[in-house]
């Protein structure tokens, strides 16, 4: 999966779209600024649901389940396990209701395991300065969420995320999630546009 990600992305710029393959799965991640897209590499089944697992052309791999950041390698700063404890189901809440869960994480470098993080999720108006370009932002309903363990100072930044319910069944489509105060990342759900008549016909020749 890292050999067809590399394949995929070669350094182009954001403006640039790279050859997709409609065999594969998409991320469109944004990281510190820097637009990559992500290859889906396959779905770890587990005992609190379907973790994806992405891949980048230059090895970073981050985790996700049901839109949250479960794990990531190949950072300068990694959550290398996550558990999430009796997280709740995303729903469509009481204007000003807030849910609480709890969060644990292993942190490298530093050998830090078991972190604790109070987590209280709660609705927010669509924002107008996110990275979200497939989608309209109205068109899905945003939670944020912000850790109560520490002082504001000392915690990273609230995580927010896009979450249609289109299907009947919610989906994240959407999400900005940071592992520490240096490093934020955006993850979005991405279908590659159609290619033109012309570069379908080009292909097939």
């Amino acid at each position: 999966m890292l050999e067809s990600a590399r394949l995929l992305y070669r350094g182009e710029s954001a403006v640039t779209q790279p050859n997709f393959n409609p065999s594969y799965r998409y991320l469109r991640t944004s990281v510190n600024g820097r637009v990559l897209y992500m290859v889906l590499g396959y779905i770890d089944q587990r005992a609190e649901g379907p973790v994806e697992v992405w891949y980048s052309s230059t090895g970073e791999v981050v985790r996700l389940l049901n839109g949250q950041l479960v794990g990531t390698t190949g950072l300068s700063t990694d959550w290398r396990d996550v558990r999430l404890l009796d997280p709740p189901a995303w729903q469509t809440p009481a204007a000003g209701s807030t849910q609480n869960y709890v969060r644990e994480r292993d942190l490298m470098p530093g050998y830090r395991f078991g972190i604790r993080d109070d987590i209280a999720r709660a609705p927010i108006t669509p924002p107008v300065d996110s990275a979200l370009v497939g989608t309209p932002a109205n068109s899905l309903r945003w939670y944020e969420e912000r850790s109560l363990s520490r002082p504001a100072a000392a915690s990273v930044p609230p995580a927010r995320f896009g979450v249609s319910f289109a299907s009947g069944a919610p989906q994240v489509v959407y999400s900005e999630q940071c592992i520490s105060r240096d490093i934020c990342m955006s993850f979005e759900q991405w279908t590659p546009p159609a290619p033109a008549a012309g570069t379908a016909a080009r292909a097939g020749t």
